[in-house]
């Protein structure tokens, strides 16, 4: 049957391959749901690799700093018997003394230390010597902490913070020294000019260092069995 020439077919404004209101609205819907779960993949592979760069960060500052710290004690400088006698109450302190005591700074525990070693970082045509190395703590501008080392060549001044002392660790939340004698006893501080510490020097000294943040705190420990000590000597 033709159709009639003069009443063309009725035209649907809505043809095959056209697309509705609504169809494109969900389209939008589920691309903008797909963006979604791609750039929240993409945001959490950097969160973690922001996080994994500065936990290698912190390891090998914390590598650096007890590999120093390590490097001073085992050159570690004392007085043996006979030149070493019982200090008198009012005597000047032993100029190679070992102290070592723990201060809190915003809640936190910091081991401060005070030696003198054959070690040093000052420049080899300046010399050798015995040096005295002071381990310290301070907070920065950015309310963190910072663990300095301060050197000191003979003869020993009253000890000051520099601002030239170098900083061995940033992020620090606690040091804290442990002190064994030759018996094995444990100490959380000492002082090899007293009494109570038979005016003797540590035999071995453990070291745990926490640094980071309260969310991602990190802790590092080591050892070190000192090469020279001094153990109890009579009273001269």
């Amino acid at each position: 049957m033709c159709n009639n020439p003069n009443h063309p077919a009725k035209y649907n404004s809505v043809g095959h391959g056209a697309f509705t209101l609504l169809e494109i609205l969900v389209a939008m819907f589920i691309l903008t749901l797909i963006m979604g779960l791609v750039f929240g993949s993409f945001n959490g592979v950097f969160s973690n690799a922001d996080r994994l760069n500065a936990s290698g960060d912190l390891h090998e500052m914390a590598d650096v700093c007890l590999g120093r710290m390590i490097d001073d004690l085992q050159a570690l400088h004392v007085l043996q018997v006979p030149r070493h006698k019982t200090p008198d109450m009012d005597e000047t302190p032993d100029i190679f003394r070992v102290v070592g005591n723990t201060e809190i700074m915003g809640g936190n525990s910091f081991a401060t230390l005070r030696f003198t070693s054959l070690a040093h970082l000052a420049p080899e045509e300046n010399g050798g010597g015995i040096f005295e190395i002071v381990y310290y703590v301070q907070a920065d501008d950015d309310g963190m902490y910072r663990l300095y080392r301060a050197e000191n060549r003979y003869p020993y001044p009253e000890f000051e913070p520099k601002e030239t002392d170098p900083v061995m660790c940033e992020q620090l939340l606690s040091l804290k020294l442990t002190y064994y004698d030759k018996e094995g006893r444990e100490f959380e501080a000492w002082d090899s000019d007293n009494d109570d510490y038979e005016y003797s020097t540590p035999r071995a000294i453990r070291i745990d260092l926490k640094l980071g943040s309260e969310e991602n705190a990190y802790e590092f420990q080591t050892g070190i069995n000192l090469a020279v000590f001094r153990d109890v000597s009579p009273k001269r």
